[in-house]
């Protein structure tokens, strides 16, 4: 059993609108340090990381681990109808999560509670040969600039600098990031690094740059793509996505 309160709402509406891209069911793991999910896409392309820290909460009460699954299209359109002036709270109604929202009124919303499909996922290890950390709002527009001319994006980087591009000699673009530069906070890359994968799967990323004020790009050569964006001491969202091979 818990008992939850947000005078921020919109953190947690941004939160489920990001992961619905991906996944149509969410269990969460509910505990005395956070909110937690770990989950694929339906075609295995993608993984998303959320761990809400209780921090994020005005109140946060939990007198036993709890783990809820909720269909995220109702729990989504439920938090739409919360106004960013109004706070929330989350408790649980027999098998239903009640989201009672507080504001001129009192409204209450009741979400019916999922038997679980889906097998508990556990966050692979990696050995990744690129990091850098860059400004999550201008890594956002530079996923949306290479998108417009490629349905895949290449991400390379070395000693000090760290490229986005896609398209081809007719159509390309390219981002390039040198250290120093202000949207590159640091670069690390064990020689010369190259990945490519899918811009749509990328620009659904990147919507979570609306919570961080940085992302940390983690990759290999034709290796799977981690990103993780960050909020002190409120979340932190993570995607994993598989690389695609390029014909040599």
């Amino acid at each position: 059993m818990f008992a939850l309160k947000l005078s921020e709402p919109r953190v947690l509406n941004a939160c489920i609108s990001v992961i619905s891209d991906f996944i149509n069911e969410a269990t969460f793991g509910v505990d005395k340090d956070g909110i937690k999910l770990v989950a694929m896409d339906p075609a295995n392309i993608s993984m998303v990381i959320l761990n809400l820290l209780p921090s994020t909460f005005s109140e946060y009460n939990v007198e036993a681990n709890s783990e809820i699954t909720v269909n995220l299209d109702k729990l989504k359109q439920a938090l739409k109808r919360v106004k960013p002036t109004d706070s929330l709270a989350l408790t649980l109604d027999k098998n239903k999560l009640k989201i009672t929202v507080y504001g001129k009124s009192v409204k209450r919303f009741y979400i019916p509670l999922l038997e679980r499909e889906s097998k508990e996922r556990k966050i692979p290890a990696f050995d990744f040969m690129a990091t850098a950390e860059v400004d999550s709002l201008e890594f956002r527009d530079y996923i949306d600039d290479t998108s417009i001319v490629a349905d895949a994006i290449r991400f390379e980087a070395d000693k000090n600098i760290f490229i986005i591009s896609g398209g081809d000699v007719g159509s390309k673009v390219t981002v390039e990031l040198t250290k120093g530069n202000d949207a590159l906070l640091s670069i690390a890359a064990a020689g010369a690094v190259g990945s490519v994968y899918s811009s749509d799967y990328l620009k659904k990323m990147a919507r979570a740059a609306a919570l961080a004020d940085t992302v940390t790009v983690q990759f290999a050569n034709d290796y799977p793509l981690k990103l993780d964006f960050k909020s002190l001491n409120k979340l932190q969202m993570s995607f994993v996505l598989a690389p695609r091979i390029e014909n040599k």
